[in-house]
């Protein structure tokens, strides 16, 4: 819980990148999120099922090690028909015709890894537009 009662956001962070793992979980908590991540599709899926109840937003790059975001992101929202997480793709240089194809399998936000932490961050706050200069557009 946070300091004023209530409950803590949680979101769920999948990046086999470190560096840039490391950037959106400090982004993540400065935006009130408690984090839990996993480096690569597998542990995340294990984690994702374990505490899917308890999230608020899943923010996964599009390539992960092991199980990519793409096959995630198609297993989540097809296969297991869960609508109510707010998921947020994360890539680099994502062409309009990629993003598009994200949003059609039923990612909420496609946000630039080189627009920053902030822009990804950004996207995962609920209630937070789909569409920015950092952000894919329906």
């Amino acid at each position: 819980m946070s300091s004023n009662g209530q409950q803590r956001r949680r979101a769920l962070l999948l990046d086999g990148d470190a560096l840039s793992a490391r950037r959106i979980r400090r982004a993540l908590r400065q935006q009130g999120f408690e984090v839990l991540s996993a480096p690569d599709g597998e542990q995340g899926l294990t984690l994702l099922i374990d505490e899917l109840l308890h999230l608020d937003v899943l923010v996964m790059a599009v390539d992960l090690p092991r199980r990519d975001g793409w096959s995630l992101l198609r297993l989540v929202r097809a296969a297991g028909g869960e609508r109510d997480l707010r998921i947020v793709m994360v890539g680099r240089r994502l062409d309009a015709a990629r993003r598009e194809q994200l949003r059609w399998l039923g990612a909420d936000a496609v946000a630039d890894d080189e627009e920053g932490a902030q822009a990804v961050a950004n996207a995962a706050r609920p209630g937070a537009a789909s569409c920015s200069a950092a952000l894919a557009c329906a």
